[in-house]
């Protein structure tokens, strides 16, 4: 038993400098990615509320099929992606060396924001075609129409740059990590 005790002592393999281990607890628990799994968790769980009582609540019956089958698909991938970015972000350090993983992290970071910002808008585009399939357009309907669209456009457009500030968020902590010369 004395043996192994040495052995563990005297191992020098997994040994972190101490800022080594602030700077992997600071990007672990870093304020934007709890921020970003918390609102992950938030619109998956109204998201699957919704699922459930849509076709009775908003009359999803009076639809054409079309309309219900591609809501529910892209309800279904905006969750799917959504979990998939919260597995992503469960750990961001996933390599031994802490450089290498953080900038690996960037790039995966990157990768979910364009299928979020995808996967919203697809979801988006669903609940307009859902909620406009079965209604007799007018001259003001065409103008409320092109209102809805432009507002899903604003909305990509805002939550681009949510997710720009997000990645620079992370870059930032990357170039203190540069910075720090470990």
């Amino acid at each position: 038993m004395e043996n192994i005790k040495s052995t563990w002592k005297n191992s020098q393999q997994g040994e972190k400098s101490q800022t080594e281990l602030l700077m992997m607890t600071k990007i672990n628990n870093h304020p934007k990615i709890q921020k970003i799994k918390i609102k992950f968790l938030i619109e998956a769980i109204l998201l699957s509320v919704f699922l459930t009582v849509y076709y009775t609540g908003l009359d999803g019956a009076t639809k054409p099929l079309w309309a219900n089958a591609f809501l529910i698909v892209c309800t279904v991938a905006f969750i799917i992606v959504r979990f998939v970015g919260w597995l992503v972000l469960q750990n961001p350090v996933k390599d031994s060396n802490l450089k290498k993983s953080l900038r690996q992290f960037q790039t995966n970071l990157k990768k979910v924001a364009l299928s979020i910002l995808f996967t919203a808008f697809l979801s988006g585009s669903a609940f307009i075609i859902f909620f406009t399939s079965s209604i007799d357009f007018t001259r003001e309907k065409y103008f409320l129409f092109a209102g809805m669209i432009l507002g899903l456009l604003c909305a990509i457009y805002l939550a681009n740059r949510n997710w720009i500030s997000r990645i620079k968020a992370i870059k930032t902590t990357l170039d203190e990590l540069d910075d720090s010369n470990f």
